[in-house]
């Protein structure tokens, strides 16, 4: 009876095991709790995270505030003292900071990597206790050393009107005299700290270098009347002009009565320092005299101009600098010892600001051949008597120098059909009381007479005589050469825009910021400025009191200050 019982108990259990496992009552339940359990621990880790984020958003905005405040050059406190004020400023705690500091004169740069901890609410169920928000920033002002070549036009043009009524070298003068007083904000001349110097460089038909630069650099010494220069050749393919390499001297003559007959009466090359080269200055007030002291003259040649306005960022011109500082005569700041500075040095800015009316013109010098040394003509001052030596291959009875009977008043020889020829120069034929003929050199002879008097006074007869015209008429016609420019005809003689290419192309090349204003220009004139500045919005074409808008706009630029994060 008993086993029987136990029998009805154990497949009644049987069947409630059964029913138990074959239901699916709850199920859901189950499912839901577990996936409860799983959003939770989700949006916790996402709580975790928000937190972070937060905390190290604050703890970048803090480090960024913090360096570029630390890295300003007008701040007077600590930079690293400076930073750390900025964190106990605001509220964060428990970070951890490091800074390093790296300035000079010129610059100085602040860099700080932060961290800071922060304890996970949910994430700690899964092992991550903290979380660390890391931050790093670097901030640098950098007011570089500036040195600067102001290259302007004062040809005859810039006398003309101007778009605004005013003439263009009024609107010019303006502009420019703005532009210096502008840049040279960066000196501090209540601390005599110097950092921004300015050459102006004036040109039209040529360059005046003026006695300044006379005195330092190696210009041939053909004559001391004048200081006009002139670059030819290769010259334009680089930016140095070589240790031993000397600048031709403009001979000094007279181009305005080149086909007059009559006798020297003002010279190509003013005898002055109108509209010279100003090197190297940090006076507002001496650059803004020169630049209002100058006068509209002459034709165009932008390729001397900006060929000077390079030298004087170069390198190599350090011992031109530092001679005209220690002369003591000159504008150079002590300051600007060492400069032009070179090429590679992250500290240094150099620039030019290239500005033309107008377009490469006509260029004159005395023709090599007449240039320096003896002229072939001598002259005996006791007896008022001439001596020609004239070049051919057949002398008349074997003289080589005509010398022309004296006229019956003795007032002249000159234009004289009679004399006589002879081997050698007018002798007196008394040794004992030492006057002789002396030559005349070439440089005296364009100082007294022009082109066209020469041929016809000292040649014209001999030439006669002989009937060889080819050296009359290689002085009279050819004695002054158009070495470079543009022909009045049109055609081209050295193509002076070829070198003004080539001398940006090597200035652009090394490193040289290179702005240039089209000022009311024609098209030769700006297609050639626009392909010699830096980039395209380098570049100005402007006209009337658009040129003030111009050098505003490039002083801007310069005056920018360099912040990098």
């Amino acid at each position: 009876m008993v086993e029987k019982t136990l029998a009805r108990i154990r497949a009644a259990n049987r069947a409630r095991i059964n029913r138990f496992a074959t239901r699916e009552d709850g199920t859901v339940t189950i499912f839901g709790m577990m996936m409860f359990i799983l959003m939770i621990a989700i949006g916790g880790i996402a709580i975790d995270i928000m937190r972070y984020e937060t905390q190290r958003a604050q703890l970048q905005y803090t480090l960024d505030r913090a360096v570029l405040a630390g890295a300003a050059l007008n701040q007077t406190l600590d930079p690293e003292a400076v930073v750390l004020d900025y964190f106990a400023r605001s509220g964060l705690t428990r970070y951890r900071i490091d800074v390093d500091v790296d300035e000079s004169m010129t610059h100085r740069t602040v860099s700080a990597q932060a961290e800071m901890d922060i304890n996970t609410i949910f994430m700690d169920m899964f092992g991550i206790r903290a979380l660390t928000s890391p931050a790093y920033g670097q901030a640098e002002e950098r007011v570089q050393n500036i040195e600067i070549s102001m290259v302007l036009d004062v040809s005859g043009s810039m006398g003309w009107s101007s778009a605004n009524g005013q003439t263009k070298l009024y609107n010019l003068q303006q502009a420019a005299n703005d532009f210096v007083a502008q840049v040279m904000t960066s000196n501090d001349y209540a601390t005599d700290d110097m950092l921004v110097s300015i050459s102006i460089v004036p040109y039209n038909g040529f360059v005046n270098a003026g006695t300044m630069i006379d005195d330092i650099y190696p210009i041939s010494n053909i004559h001391n009347a004048s200081n006009c220069t002139r670059f030819r050749g290769t010259q334009f393919d680089r930016t140095d002009l070589g240790t031993s390499e000397t600048i031709q001297r403009l001979s000094h003559f007279d181009y305005s009565r080149r086909g007059s007959y009559s006798y020297f009466g003002s010279p190509y090359c003013p005898t002055s320092n109108l509209n010279s080269i100003l090197p190297w200055s940090s006076s507002v007030t001496d650059l803004q005299a020169m630049i209002s002291g100058f006068q509209a003259t002459g034709w165009t040649a932008i390729d001397q101009g900006m060929r000077w306005g390079v030298t004087l960022l170069d390198p190599t011109s350090q011992d031109e600098l530092t001679s005209l500082y220690a002369a003591g005569l000159g504008p150079v700041h002590e300051d600007f010892v060492g400069r032009p500075g070179p090429y590679d040095d992250a500290d240094t800015l150099k620039i030019i600001v290239l500005m033309t009316d107008g377009e490469n013109t006509e260029q004159w010098d005395v023709a090599d051949a007449y240039r320096s040394g003896g002229s072939g003509i001598y002259y005996h001052e006791e007896d008022d008597r001439w001596s020609i030596w004239y070049p051919m291959d057949d002398h008349v009875n074997g003289g080589e120098y005509w010398i022309p009977d004296p006229r019956p008043d003795d007032s002249t020889t000159f234009n004289n059909p009679y004399g006589y020829w002879s081997a050698n120069p007018y002798d007196d034929g008394n040794s004992a009381d030492g006057h002789d003929s002396e030559e005349y050199s070439w440089q005296w002879m364009w100082a007294n007479f022009t082109e066209r008097s020469i041929g016809q006074a000292f040649y014209y007869y001999p030439a006669y005589w002989t009937g060889d015209w080819d050296f009359h008429d290689a002085v009279r016609y050819d004695g002054l050469e158009l070495f470079s420019g543009l022909e009045v005809s049109g055609q081209a003689h050295i193509d002076a825009d070829a070198n003004l290419r080539s001398i940006c192309n090597a200035a652009n090349g090394a490193g040289i910021v290179v702005y240039t204003i089209a000022f009311e220009a024609p098209d030769r004139g700006q297609q050639v400025m626009q392909d010699c500045a830096t980039t395209d919005g380098n570049y100005y074409e402007v006209e009337g009191l658009e040129i003030a808008e111009a050098f505003e706009s490039i002083a801007s630029t310069i005056n920018r200050l360099r912040l990098t994060q």
